[in-house]
């Protein structure tokens, strides 16, 4: 049984944010698969949607920091969530949007800076063709790798 005392305690531990160098949480739909989820013909979709938007961040981030973090999202949830989602995250710690980024025509980009521009977060997500249960998100950021952090 939890004390009234400790209700507060319990309630500010649990609302208070990640801290600031460590990525979102993943929003519901979103997975990290053990290993790339794709074939050869959505490998190449997400390369090509992908690949602009990495060669504008080594530009503005440590290239040697930038990493691909390939995420899978079911098409059953809507895009504007996620993306959502991760904004009120980052956002909230203080990061801003990076307007300008581009976009294939078939998928969509979303990123944020840190307020010391030192870190980015971009999401790349493609738009799901006929009969796609699932399709490729990449995240592609500055921040660590928590479980790499950790070994």
């Amino acid at each position: 049984m939890t004390s009234r005392s400790s209700r507060p305690a319990l309630l500010a531990a649990c609302s208070t944010p990640p801290p600031p160098g460590t990525l979102p949480e993943m929003p519901p739909g979103v997975t990290a698969p053990d290993e790339y989820a794709f074939g050869d013909d959505v490998a190449s979709r997400d390369l090509r949607a992908s690949g602009p938007v990495h060669d504008v961040l080594v530009e503005e981030v440590d290239a040697e920091k930038l990493r691909n973090l390939p995420l899978v999202l079911e098409v059953d949830v809507d895009a504007a969530t996620v993306r959502d989602a991760y904004a009120d995250e980052l956002v909230g710690r203080g990061w801003e949007s990076m307007p300008d980024l581009p976009a294939g025509d078939d998928a969509w980009t979303q990123g944020w800076i840190s307020a010391d521009g030192r870190d980015a977060l971009v999401l790349v997500g493609l738009e799901p063709e006929a009969g796609e249960t699932h399709v490729p998100l990449t995240v592609l950021t500055t921040l660590p790798d928590e479980a790499a952090e950790g070994s």
